[in-house]
């Protein structure tokens, strides 16, 4: 894209944003497990969905405080957010006793590699990206 993002016609921009149903991929390798990842964005809508689920709120002299699990956040981002592997394989459920693919996750992953995934599919949703990538 370049600077004369102001001289597009309505009509440019209502086709840019038609098209717009591509989301970003990308691939990362779990190190230690020697397994890739692949991940894809998700909208302002399933971020922003699973913030709210995993938003406690509690009720103290006429205050409402808000307390996000970032440790359930986390995982379900990248259970939102992976294409591959299937986390919910019945193989993996099995072997885990897990009753979804976010147990799968919690307990195949350590802490470190959740936040990286994490980070990466918040990077691929267009968070963490200044004005200037914006404006470009």
């Amino acid at each position: 894209m370049s600077d004369d993002f102001a001289e597009l016609s309505e009509e440019q921009i209502l086709q840019r944003l038609l098209d717009a149903d591509t989301v970003p991929e990308r691939t990362v390798m779990i190190k230690r497990l020697g397994v890739p990842v692949t991940l894809r964005g998700l909208t302002g809508k399933q971020v922003f969905g699973l913030r709210e689920r995993y938003t406690e709120r509690t009720n103290r002299r006429g205050q409402t405080i808000e307390r996000l699990d970032e440790e359930q956040f986390n995982v379900a981002l990248i259970a939102a957010a992976t294409v591959k592997p299937n986390w919910a394989n019945p193989k993996l459920l099995a072997k885990y006793q897990a009753s979804g693919p976010e147990e799968v996750i919690k307990r195949v992953l350590l802490a470190g590699e959740l936040a990286a995934l994490g980070d990466a599919v918040l990077d691929l949703s267009g968070f963490n990206i200044d004005l200037a990538d914006v404006k470009n």
